[in-house]
């Protein structure tokens, strides 16, 4: 693929200040309130970026949406590798990078937006049944459906998704950064602290080597700086590279 056709990708996170994930880890704030309240702000600067759709991983999604995995009692070898159109009634779409077609959905909606799941070619006939049955979009990303600039040509041009917000997790959003894939990181940090070793960060792009560096060449301006509300600072940045 010479030319790369892709949304602008904003990712967009919440972490602590020791740039954590797990908001149930997360000291509670200062001023005694809860984090749900805290976050609020959070969910608002995602909808004031007016982009077509966000992005969040299968582990994202089954924590906190749709829990149950896919089970079939049989398997059936998939070759047709088109994208699917499915239900769309909302203004902003949800896409779901779940390569092995590991989530059962009860819904064609995640918070009141259509789904789009980006796959590998490996999920079986059932599991793109029951996509279809639940009105769900899909498109794949190559065999192991991880081909993410491949899955990014594919929604700019077959689902005209012309901006994106990335909503990580770490793992995908590393994977984003090895591909420098990422226009602008719109980090909030959080006034508490999580402090575990090894606990997901920002980023966590799975590498073979210690001695590899996703962020290569790249380099971040800040172009916007705001405290808000309950401690929380907003930073923005500009991806060069």
């Amino acid at each position: 693929m010479k030319h790369l056709d892709k949304p602008y990708i904003v990712c967009h996170m919440m972490s602590s200040v020791d740039g954590r994930l797990d908001s149930d880890r997360f000291s509670l704030p200062y001023n005694g309130k809860d984090f749900d309240t805290v976050s609020e702000s959070y969910f608002e600067i995602s909808n004031d970026f007016h982009a077509d759709a966000i992005l969040i991983g299968r582990e994202t999604v089954q924590k906190h949406y749709f829990n149950a995995p896919f089970t079939s009692d049989s398997y059936t070898e998939n070759r047709d590798f088109k994208s699917h159109h499915g239900s769309k009634d909302s203004n902003r779409l949800t896409i779901i990078a779940d390569s092995k077609g590991s989530i059962k959905y009860t819904t064609n909606h995640a918070d009141g937006e259509n789904i789009i799941a980006i796959l590998g070619q490996s999920v079986s006939k059932e599991y793109l049944e029951h996509l279809q049955q639940m009105g769900i979009s899909y498109l794949f990303a190559g065999e192991g459906g991880k081909d993410i600039k491949l899955a990014m040509h594919i929604l700019y041009h077959e689902f005209n998704i012309k901006k994106l917000i990335l909503e990580g997790g770490g793992i995908i959003n590393g994977s984003f950064l090895k591909e420098s894939l990422i226009d602008e990181l719109s980090l909030m940090i959080y006034p508490g602290i999580d402090g575990l070793a090894g606990s997901s960060t920002i980023f966590d792009f799975m590498g073979g080597t210690t001695n590899e560096l996703p962020a290569g060449n790249q380099t971040l301006e800040l172009i916007q700086m705001e405290p808000l509300n309950d401690g929380i600072v907003w930073l923005v940045y500009k991806f060069h590279s």
